[in-house]
């Protein structure tokens, strides 16, 4: 058995900073293992027991149900993979693969062999409920894209690459998960709102849940910008029809010249099927974020700022609660939410003002620059003047804020973190002046 799982402390800096970790729809190749098929159904029914217990899961087990075959003869097995992936769907296995560096990162666990985790796994109840517990949401995560390969089986063959939109599905899909989970048990946001506890698969889910905001464009650019640009392989589908549509028009003069009719046949039945594809999940697509947004976003940011209040932290509260601006009424929002996101924001201004006056002097240049920025970025969102009696304070901190980030920024080689100070050097330099990073 494993050594216990240690805890440690986090401190949240900002939303969805550089907690992201890949979830990617790839293959894997991997041998087979004794204990895989009696682990893989002990692991696959203990996650469904997590996932049947909130509604969405309920909903999403019971659309794969629909879907056909291939829900009942998944596998869920666990492999060691060099990647940052902690898990992936692999179509052709038809399997979930947990990546076995991360599961022993979790527990703590050094020096053992993918044979050896197996076994571990399969034969220890107690290690299978604490993994379950922590890394449900990253299995839900990989049972949507499981549910988008039954459902569109030829797409990403047809696409040639993994199709991004996919990933809006998956995410908001989790972040409604995980937001089911924690209303009817706090504890745990709790403890990762005030920097008590974290751990891999923990800092993956609320990386995205904590990074929600009322306009779902806002939403969807952060998962776009994390697939299309940071891991690359991932296409849109107006940008995967487009380019299925070249190549074909590009192949046919070259193919009937060559004589090769049946490879450009094959080729525009694939386009066809990718365009039939295309239309439907986009429709699908359409229809699943309307009947959930804004109403659960502004669920969340509710749930959530009022928690953050609470633990006294005032950058996600303050990120949380003043989002109801000028714009807000685009977004759909019930008076009610409106009202009681005003409400809230103006006492999370009010608090968080307090708070930067009675312990200025104990907080370091991060953690000081970093209230501020909050408090400016709330009192400008919602219209509000910036505390007169604290503009000096903002005034002397934010050069240093900015030297500060600029080391940073400089000596950083992660790429997460680099774009974490980046961001906040941008930030840091537009209000002091003109600035050249390293």
């Amino acid at each position: 058995m494993w050594p216990g799982r240690g805890e440690y402390g986090y401190n949240i800096r900002m939303r969805g900073a550089y907690l992201f970790l890949a979830l990617l729809l790839t293959p894997a190749a991997a041998p087979a293992y004794p204990g895989d098929a009696r682990l893989s159904a002990k692991l696959k029914r203990e996650f469904e027991t997590a996932i049947s217990s909130v509604p969405a899961g309920r909903e999403l087990l019971g659309r794969l149900e629909k879907a056909g075959p291939g829900y009942k003869a998944l596998r869920v097995l666990v492999r060691r993979d060099p990647s940052d992936s902690l898990a992936w769907f692999s179509s052709d296995d038809n399997a979930v693969y947990f990546n076995s560096r991360f599961i022993l990162k979790f527990f703590a666990a050094k020096k053992f062999k993918d044979r050896e985790v197996v076994e571990i796994m399969r034969g220890n109840k107690e290690v299978r409920t604490e993994f379950v517990k922590y890394a449900s949401p990253v299995f839900l995560h990989e049972l949507v894209h499981a549910l988008q390969c039954y459902l569109y089986p030829e797409y990403r063959r047809d696409a040639g690459g993994n199709p991004l939109e996919f990933e809006y599905e998956a995410y908001l899909t989790e972040d409604i998960y995980v937001h089911e989970r924690m209303k009817a048990e706090p504890s745990l946001l709790k403890e990762f709102v005030r920097g008590a506890y974290t751990d891999v698969y923990t800092a993956n889910a609320f990386g995205s849940y904590l990074a929600l905001s009322l306009d779902p464009a806002r939403y969807r650019e952060k998962i776009r910008g994390l697939y299309e640009d940071g891991l690359g392989g991932y296409l849109s589908i107006d940008k995967a029809e487009r380019k299925k549509k070249n190549d074909v028009e590009d192949s046919r003069i070259f193919a009937l010249a060559a004589g090769k009719g049946r490879e450009y046949a094959a080729g525009s039945a694939a386009l066809a099927r990718l365009e039939d594809q295309k239309e439907a999940f986009a429709a699908f697509l359409k229809e699943f974020y309307a009947g959930r947004w804004p109403a659960f976003s502004a669920d969340a940011l509710l749930f959530v700022g009022g928690i953050a209040l609470e633990r006294k932290n005032y950058p996600l509260a303050l990120d949380c609660l003043a989002g109801a601006d000028a714009n807000t009424a685009k977004y759909g929002l019930s008076p009610e939410a409106t009202e009681a996101l005003k409400t809230k924001g103006a006492l999370a201004v009010l608090e968080a003002a307090s708070f930067i006056r009675d312990n200025r002097k104990k907080m370091g240049v991060e953690v000081l620059s970093q209230h501020l920025k909050a408090l400016e970025k709330a009192c400008l969102a919602a219209s509000r003047p910036f505390p007169g009696d604290l503009g000096a304070l903002r005034a002397e901190t934010y050069p240093k804020a900015m030297a500060y980030y600029a080391e940073k920024y400089g000596s950083e080689k992660d790429p997460g973190r680099r774009d974490y100070y980046k961001e906040n050097l941008d930030y840091f330099a537009a209000s002091t002046g003109p600035v050249t990073a390293p």
